[in-house]
């Protein structure tokens, strides 16, 4: 009669280890899923914070360039067109600004376009473009012509060429 009971309490054994497995199992994937759960509510912390400190940037960007601009740029008598756009790179952690100037030169209705790009805080030229437009009323003719095109070391030939190496620069 030995046998029957020690069979019992080996099944009751079992049942009662198969139990604790299955339980710890689910408690282990309830864990796994507030862990989870914990984790996508901190990185949305983290991103929420991020796009934060990024706008503050751009905020701060925005009105140091202004200042900057300001500070540098003026229009006189031959100005045309003067304006400027600002972009905190990211990537670099520094604000950009490109300005754009428009101004009479010569006699008559020619005129010269300006286009440089800075580093707002360390108050450094990254590259610059100029080009004279010759409008010539007698007998009428128009002339374009590159004066200097050049963004670091690099040369360039036209505004299109200038605007691609300043494009990465004010885009990311």
């Amino acid at each position: 009669m030995e046998t029957p009971v020690r069979f019992i309490n080996l099944a009751a054994v079992g049942c009662l280890v198969l139990s604790l497995i299955l339980c710890t199992g689910c408690d282990h994937e309830d864990r796994i899923s507030r862990l989870e759960k914990q984790v996508s509510g901190l990185r949305s912390d983290v991103d929420k914070t991020s796009a934060e400190r990024d706008f503050d940037l751009q905020a701060k960007c925005a009105k140091d360039a202004r200042l900057w601009f300001n500070e540098n740029w003026s229009k006189d008598k031959d100005s045309v067109f003067l304006d400027f756009t600002n972009h905190y790179n990211k990537s670099s952690n520094s604000c950009l600004i490109s300005v754009e100037y428009h101004y009479r030169s010569g006699l008559g209705v020619s005129w010269n376009n300006h286009l440089s790009l800075w580093n707002v805080y360390e108050n450094t030229k990254y590259g610059e473009f100029l080009e004279e437009h010759t409008i010539v009323i007698q007998p009428p003719s128009t002339q374009d012509r590159v004066i200097l095109c050049s963004f670091g070391n690099q040369k360039c030939n036209s505004l299109d060429q200038f605007n691609s190496l300043t494009n990465p620069y004010m885009t990311n």
